[in-house]
């Protein structure tokens, strides 16, 4: 429908830092990247971190009490809070995956580097904030890190990034769909007054009527496939899931019909998820060799 086109076009455009100029251009809203954090992103999309969204902590803050989350606040460096306190989520869609691959190669020993995904999303991500922030305050909080925890899916749905649903905890991207993932929130001390005192609208829901049945009976597989006591492990820790489980869980992204030609590559898909060295290392030998 024409909404729905003009919705995937608006993802389309907020995935990158051009497209939030255009936008506040055309709607008038004053959102656009200042220079240095226009930069920034364009700095990580090319490293394949390709998804770079500004938002206020008050937004996130004040989602977590209405809805009685168990999250900790995000910080505020004790900013006034008429201020309000600028933050960004980081993220990838399947274009992360050409990049880490051609950075893994460079490696002198690439067998050898420990935890090859998280090294290198934690280094570019890391490099790039020092150059944004010149030593001012900041904070970074990693998907990775459980003792910070920092829900990405709830920033990415109340800074308008993401529809969320809420049976599947899926965030599901405009353009991108399913095929995102969340990398870092990054809380910088710097005022976000430009962004206004209330969060933008909620991305409307994008499943539709047949993709929420097969999503329900996916869900179902998936957690019949895990020990869900051990869920969380085996979605973050360090040895991925098994190859069943893995599937199972995949299946679950592949409800969803927006976004489908972003879908990761099987290589991607099966390392996103099992961690196989095997597999990644496969995957890094049959890139084309660099020009």
């Amino acid at each position: 429908c024409e909404a729905g086109d003009l919705l995937r076009a608006l993802g389309r455009l907020l995935s990158c830092s051009a497209g939030w100029k255009y936008l506040a251009r055309v709607v008038g809203l004053c959102v656009c990247m200042d220079p240095q954090l226009e930069r920034f992103a364009d700095t990580l999309a090319l490293a394949g971190i390709d998804i770079t969204q500004p938002f206020d902590v008050r937004w996130y803050n004040a989602h977590a009490i209405e809805h009685s989350l168990p999250l900790s606040p995000l910080p505020t460096f004790e900013r006034p809070p008429s201020d309000g306190t600028l933050a960004v989520l980081l993220g990838n869609s399947t274009a992360l995956w050409p990049a880490f691959l051609r950075w893994l190669a460079a490696q002198p020993d690439p067998e050898s580097v420990t935890d090859p995904l998280d090294t290198y999303t934690a280094s570019v991500i890391s490099a790039a904030v020092a150059d944004l922030t010149g030593g001012a305050r900041h904070d970074i909080f990693w998907v990775t890190d459980s003792s910070r925890l920092v829900s990405m899916q709830r920033v990415a749905l109340v800074s308008g990034l993401c529809y969320h649903d809420a049976e599947t905890q899926l965030s599901i991207h405009p353009a991108f769909g399913a095929w995102v993932a969340f990398r870092a929130v990054v809380v910088l001390d710097a005022p976000a007054a430009r962004f206004g005192d209330s969060p933008p609208p909620l991305v409307r829901c994008l499943l539709t009527d047949a993709d929420k049945a097969s999503a329900r009976d996916a869900m179902a597989a998936a957690l019949r496939a895990s020990d869900e006591a051990n869920l969380c492990t085996q979605l973050h820790g360090a040895k991925g899931m098994e190859r069943d489980v893995r599937l199972a869980w995949a299946a679950l992204r592949d409800c969803v019909t927006v976004g489908r030609d972003h879908r990761y590559s099987e290589a991607q898909l099966v390392y996103h998820y099992t961690k196989d060295r095997e597999v990644l290392m496969h995957a890094m030998r049959a890139q084309p060799a660099a020009t």
